[in-house]
C-alpha cells in the first residue's frame, strides 16, 4: 500500500506536488501569522506600558532627588552657621537662640513640603520647629534607642532617611506618619559631634511630591535598608520590603530587580542622589484586556488569507521557483569567489526581501574582506613604524657603559652621568624585546629622556611627574609616553626663550585611565591646532598629518587601538605662546585591561 502511494506521488507533476505540500503549510503559516500578530500586538502594548512606566519612574526619581537636595541644602546651611554651633556649645552667647530660630523659620517657611525640624544635643535643650502642631516631641534618649539613630551615627557623612515605625513617633500624639532625614551635626572647626538634626514632613506630603496616584499604577519608594518610605496608595509606608508580594517576599539584599512575578509589570529605578529604589507597578492582565478585539480581528484575517490563497496556490509555485533559482545560481558564483554578483528580483514579498538581503550580504562580505585586509596592513605598518623608531641597542648601550666607567675613572662625572642615563634610555627601549611594559618602566624611559634634555638645555627646562601609585603596574604599549615628552621638548620648550616647564600626569578618573603631558612652550596657532586635531581623528593616515609632531600622535593612536581597541581618545589643547596639553584617555571598563 505504501509502495503504491509512493509510486503515485513520484509520478505527479511538480506543481501538483507543490499544491499538496503548500496547502498544509499555508494553513500552518496562516495560523502562525495570526499567533505572531497577536503576540506582537501584545508585546507592543506591553512595551508602550513599560515605556510609560519608565517615564513615570524617571520623573518620580527626579522629583524625589529635588526634594532630597532641598533637605540637604537646609542641613548644609544650618550646619555651617556659626550661631547654631555657638548655641550648642557650653558657653552660648545671648542672642544665638534668637538668630537660629529666625533662620529655621525663614528656611522652612519658604519650603512647600517640610513642616518640622528638630535639633537634639546633649549640651542644649532640644530645638523644635513644627508648623503643623505644638505636640510634645520624643526625647533624645528615646530617639537613641531607635534603629534610625544607629544608622545616622554609623553614617556621619551621609546621614540616614527614615519613616516613623510602630511606637516611635517624633511628635507624640500626632498620628500622621513622618518621613524624615536624620544627620549628625559636626562642628566644622573642631570636627566634634555636637548633636543631631532631623528634617521631616508628613508621609502624605512626601507622597504628593512625586505626583498624584494613577489608575492601576502603584508607585513605591524604598529606602536603602529595605524600609518602604511611601507609596502612591499610602498602604505600605513604614513596612518592610519583604512584605511586598511582587518579588515573592525575597530579602531586600538578594532581590533581582529585573525579575518579578508574571502577573505584574514592574519598572525599577534607583536614585544615585539618595540611594532610594522606586518601583512602578501595574497588573498585566488589566492592560491586556484591550487586546481581545485584536485577537478576533486576527482570526478573521487568517480565515480570509486562506480563502484567497487556495485558488492562487497553483500559480505561486512558479513565483517561488524562478527567483529562488536565480539566487541559487548567484550563490554558486559567490562560492567560487565572484563577489560582484547582484540578483535582480522585482518581487517585493519575502522572496524580494531575500534577494535584497542577499545582495546586501554579498556587498557586506566584500567590504568586510577589504576592511580586514586594510586593518592587517595598518597593524603591520604601525608595528613597522614602532620598530623603525627604535634602535637595537645591545651593542650601543654596552659600549656606552664602558665609556661611562672610563669617564668616572677620568673624573668627568657629569659626562659619565649623562652617558649612563643615555645607556639606560636605550636599555629600557629594548625592554628584552617586549612590546608591552608597565607604566613604572615607561616612566623610567621618560625620566632618562627628561634628564638628558635638562642637561642639554641647562636651567631652561624643569619638569614634574605625577602618577597614582596603584597604576604603576598597569601594562601599556612600550614608548607610549616618551614621544609625548619629546614633542613637548622639541616643539614646545626648545623654541622658546624663557623658562620651560613640562608636567606629566597619570591618573584614573572613573572608568578611564588618563595620560596628560602639559608644557608652557611655544604652543600652536588655532589653524595649526585644528589641522592636527582633524588629522588625529582621521580613520586613515594622511601625509600632512606628520607636521608639528603629528606622526607621534598618529602612531600612538594606532598602537593604542591595536592594544586597547576602540575605547581610546586623544585630546589636544594649545594656545600660541602659552603652551600645549596632550591628553590620552583609555577606557578601562573591560577587566582584561586591568593590572596584570
Amino acid at each position: 500500500m505504501l509502495a503504491r502511494i509512493r509510486k503515485a506521488y513520484l509520478e505527479l507533476p511538480i506543481r501538483l506536488k507543490f499544491q499538496i505540500w503548500f496547502m498544509p503549510l499555508l494553513i500552518v503559516s496562516a495560523g502562525s501569522i495570526g499567533f505572531i500578530s497577536y503576540v506582537t500586538a501584545s508585546n507592543q502594548v506591553l512595551d508602550k506600558i513599560a515605556q510609560a512606566q519608565n517615564n513615570i519612574s524617571s520623573q518620580t526619581v527626579s522629583h524625589l532627588d529635588y526634594l532630597a537636595k532641598d533637605i540637604y541644602d537646609i542641613y548644609s546651611y544650618l550646619s555651617l552657621s556659626s550661631e547654631l554651633h555657638d548655641l550648642l556649645s557650653p558657653e552660648a552667647s545671648y542672642n544665638s537662640a534668637q538668630v537660629v530660630n529666625s533662620m529655621i523659620n525663614r528656611l522652612l517657611s519658604t519650603r512647600q513640603f517640610f513642616q518640622s525640624l528638630l535639633i537634639f544635643s546633649d549640651n542644649h535643650p532640644t530645638i523644635k520647629f513644627n508648623s503643623l502642631n505644638n505636640n510634645e516631641i520624643i526625647s533624645y534618649e528615646a530617639y537613641k534607642t531607635s534603629g534610625i539613630y544607629l544608622q545616622t551615627v554609623a553614617q556621619v557623612v551621609k546621614g540616614a532617611w527614615g519613616v516613623e515605625e510602630g511606637p516611635m513617633k517624633l511628635f507624640i500624639g500626632d498620628q500622621r506618619r513622618k518621613v524624615f532625614y536624620s544627620k549628625v551635626l559636626v562642628n566644622p572647626e573642631s570636627l566634634k559631634k555636637e548633636g543631631l538634626m532631623i528634617i521631616g514632613m508628613t508621609e502624605e506630603d512626601f507622597r504628593k511630591s512625586f505626583g498624584p496616584a494613577r489608575d492601576n499604577v502603584e508607585i513605591i519608594v524604598i529606602n536603602e535598608d529595605g524600609t518602604i518610605l511611601s507609596d502612591s496608595d499610602g498602604k505600605w509606608s513604614g513596612r518592610a520590603f519583604t512584605e511586598l508580594p511582587y518579588y515573592n517576599h525575597v530579602p531586600f539584599s538578594k532581590v533581582d530587580w529585573d525579575k518579578n512575578e508574571k502577573q505584574w509589570l514592574i519598572t525599577h529605578t534607583a536614585s544615585a542622589a539618595t540611594g532610594w529604589h522606586v518601583l512602578v507597578i501595574q497588573p498585566k492582565i488589566e492592560e491586556l484586556k484591550q487586546l481581545n478585539q485584536i485577537r478576533w480581528l486576527t482570526i478573521g484575517f487568517v480565515v480570509m488569507i486562506l480563502l484567497i490563497n487556495v485558488p492562487l496556490s497553483w500559480l505561486l509555485s512558479r513565483l517561488f521557483s524562478n527567483p529562488l533559482m536565480r539566487i541559487l545560481r548567484s550563490m554558486r558564483e559567490v562560492q567560487a569567489g565572484d563577489f560582484q554578483q547582484h540578483v535582480e528580483i522585482e518581487l517585493r514579498d519575502e522572496i524580494g526581501q531575500l534577494g535584497k538581503g542577499y545582495n546586501t550580504m554579498v556587498m557586506r562580505i566584500k567590504e568586510l574582506i577589504q576592511d580586514v585586509y586594510e586593518s592587517k596592513i595598518s597593524q603591520k605598518e604601525a608595528e613597522l613604524r614602532m620598530l623603525q623608531s627604535q634602535i637595537n641597542p645591545h651593542f650601543l648601550y654596552n659600549t656606552l657603559n664602558s665609556i661611562t666607567w672610563m669617564s668616572y675613572r677620568e673624573g668627568a662625572e657629569k659626562t659619565a652621568d649623562m652617558i649612563q642615563r643615555l645607556s639606560e634610555f636605550f636599555r629600557f627601549n629594548l625592554s628584552q624585546g617586549a612590546d608591552v611594559i608597565t607604566i613604572e618602566k615607561e616612566l623610567m624611559i621618560v625620566e632618562n629622556y627628561f634628564f638628558l634634555s635638562k642637561i642639554r638645555f641647562s636651567d631652561k627646562l624643569t619638569y614634574s611627574i605625577e602618577v597614582e601609585e596603584h597604576l604603576r603596574q598597569f601594562r601599556v604599549p612600550k614608548l607610549l609616553l616618551q614621544p609625548l615628552a619629546e614633542n613637548a621638548v622639541v616643539h614646545g620648550i626648545e623654541q622658546m626663550e624663557g623658562q620651560g616647564f613640562i608636567h606629566l600626569s597619570i591618573r584614573e578618573e572613573g572608568q578611564q585611565l588618563i595620560f596628560e603631558v602639559t608644557d608652557n612652550g611655544m604652543g600652536m596657532a588655532p589653524d595649526t591646532l585644528e589641522r592636527l586635531r582633524m588629522a588625529v581623528l582621521m580613520e586613515k593616515r594622511i601625509g600632512s598629518a606628520d607636521m608639528e609632531g603629528g606622526f607621534a600622535l598618529l602612531n600612538m593612536r594606532e598602537r593604542l587601538q591595536n592594544h586597547f581597541g576602540k575605547g581610546i581618545a586623544i585630546e589636544i589643547n594649545s594656545r600660541l605662546h602659552f603652551g600645549t596639553s596632550v591628553k590620552l584617555k583609555v577606557d578601562m571598563s573591560d577587566a582584561q585591561y586591568r593590572e596584570e
